[in-house]
């Protein structure tokens, strides 16, 4: 609760002198589902929106849903794992938020990738974007690892949330706090490739971490 409380004095009551020297990291960039001004510095103004350095870590305050992924080391492949801590303010949206994998074409007319997300309602997926389409890997699901807003504390408080994606030879494993919510194939879905941040619309996070481990040494073979 102390950092959650660190966390909503720094993304929320700083002066909006201190708000408008905040600047977009220039080693990132997005894609968004429909055209909308970046906001300057951390205040989104109407229409607008945020994605700003604010150790540690990003604020993200999103009007249309947005893919965000660095430029450099910016991709993934074989055996590794990626974790992401975010802090998900109260308000309104349904959306989701959460990592995405297997980037190919992002900037292009067919773009390719793979979340895995979550919703304030608790929920969790494994979704497959290919071009206009999307797919479910594992569907949306209930799961108790999810925090959900408090309603007795008025959803006063921002909520941690640790994403975490294993994948391995065989298979993509998301884990939400350190519990395991979905596996899939590695086959049937893609996570070689870009990778970074889906931020659905009207969200409004702060993301202290993110983390990739790439993994050389070899792995047991499982045996039948």
């Amino acid at each position: 609760m102390i950092r959650m409380s660190i966390l909503a004095a720094a993304c929320v009551l700083l002066p909006v002198g201190a708000q408008a020297q905040l600047s977009t990291p220039t080693d990132w960039t997005w894609r968004q589902d429909a055209p909308a001004p970046l906001a300057a510095g951390a205040t989104a103004t109407p229409g607008s929106w945020v994605f700003v350095q604010m150790p540690p870590g990003w604020h993200v305050t999103t009007g249309p849903g947005v893919l965000l992924f660095p430029t450099t080391n910016a991709d993934v492949a074989g055996s590794f794992s990626i974790e992401a801590e975010i802090f998900l303010f109260p308000g309104e949206s349904a959306e989701e938020y959460g990592v995405f994998l297997g980037g190919k074409d992002i900037d292009g007319s067919s773009p390719h990738y793979t979340t895995f997300v979550v919703r304030r309602d608790g929920h969790a997926a494994i979704l497959q974007r290919r071009g206009t389409e999307t797919m479910a890997a594992a569907g949306w699901r209930p799961r108790e690892a999810i925090v959900r807003p408090d309603a007795q504390a008025g959803g006063k408080d921002p909520i941690k949330t640790i994403i975490r994606v294993d994948v391995s030879s065989t298979t993509a494993t998301m884990s939400v706090n350190g519990s395991e919510v979905a596996s899939v194939p590695r086959q049937s879905v893609g996570v070689d490739g870009q990778f970074g941040f889906r931020v659905g619309k009207d969200m409004n996070l702060h993301i202290s971490t993110l983390n990739v481990t790439r993994r050389l040494a070899p792995t047991p073979i499982k045996k039948d």
